[in-house]
């Protein structure tokens, strides 16, 4: 009885342990991806765009958490808790090191006289260096337990999160990137009539046939890499018989990095009259190019017949 007792204890175990051991691969496989990914990007960082930066960093730090959580959620064998206190210690420090390159990545492009940002770099270096070693840690301890808990161990991946350059080498990529400083770059990319400029005078202006209601469709595009909101967009329409405006005005919520959006007005108009239509996105404040933010357009409309 004290046999039977014995070896079912064995058993589930065993049992016990393989679950922990597929959990451990498949948390390994994903994290390898991630690193992998984390290391192209480190070694791009002087020349990568922004919002790629923000968009690899915010996929790597999710399969980077969702490895973790498969670690966390395993149920854990006695033979392998010194192992999975070393994986958990790896993830976390994963995780924390993947944070701080980001912000301070962000941070020493925008202000690279700044030390804070190059401070924070190489304490992140040095929390992805303690997750390198603590995994290669709990790796070898689970390798130490194929022939006494007789269970067969994969290989595992090789998981390296320490950039090549080291800390240096990050800070300098980033305080020298123009590609990840902040550009705002709101523009008035097209602009259409309906109806639509029959030719154009002597002169270059633009002759829009008989009409009494005009259409204007403009195109206001961020070519900058962070997100703008609560963008004025104006257009303007004047004459010389009159010298006076009219105006219709419109706010845009919200546009990412290079995103458009299209927008119509209507304005009623005369024949044989000399217009100048203005169209004027803003605010400019901080914007990188001011003069696409505005596009004057001349034209004139044809008598009737």
């Amino acid at each position: 009885m004290v046999v039977f007792v014995l070896v079912t204890s064995f058993r589930s175990e065993r049992r016990l342990l393989a679950g922990y051991i597929d959990a451990a691969q498949q948390s390994a496989a994903a994290a390898a991806s991630s690193s992998e990914e984390f290391l192209d990007l480190a070694a791009r960082l002087g020349e990568v765009e922004r919002q790629e930066f923000i968009t690899t960093m915010a996929r790597i730090r999710e399969t980077s958490s969702e490895a973790s959580a498969l670690i966390d959620a395993a149920e854990v064998p006695n033979d392998a808790l010194d192992a999975h206190a070393r994986l958990q210690l790896a993830y976390r420090s994963w995780l924390v090191g993947l944070e701080q390159v980001e912000g301070a990545a962000l941070a020493a492009a925008e202000d690279p006289a700044d030390e804070i940002p190059a401070q924070v770099i190489q304490r992140a270096v040095v929390e992805l260096a303690v997750g390198d070693r603590a995994y290669e840690a709990g790796v070898e301890e689970l390798s130490g337990l194929e022939d006494g808990a007789d269970v067969e161990i994969p290989t595992y991946p090789v998981i390296l999160f320490s950039p090549a350059s080291g800390s240096e080498g990050l800070i300098t990529a980033a305080r020298t990137s123009i590609g990840l400083t902040l550009l705002r770059d709101l523009a008035v990319t097209t602009v259409t009539l309906d109806p639509r400029a029959l030719g154009e005078t002597d002169t270059g202006v633009d002759i829009v046939p008989f009409t009494d209601r005009l259409i204007v469709n403009v195109t206001v595009t961020n070519q900058g890499n962070q997100a703008a909101a609560d963008i004025p967009v104006q257009v303007a329409l004047s004459t010389d018989r009159t010298g006076t405006a009219r105006s219709e005005s419109v706010t845009v919520e919200r546009l990412q990095p290079a995103e458009s959006t299209s927008l119509e007005f209507v304005f009623e108009v005369l024949p044989v009259v000399n217009y100048e239509m203005v169209v004027n996105v803003g605010l400019t404040t901080g914007e990188t190019d001011v003069e696409n933010n505005l596009l004057i357009v001349p034209f004139i409309v044809n008598e009737e017949g």
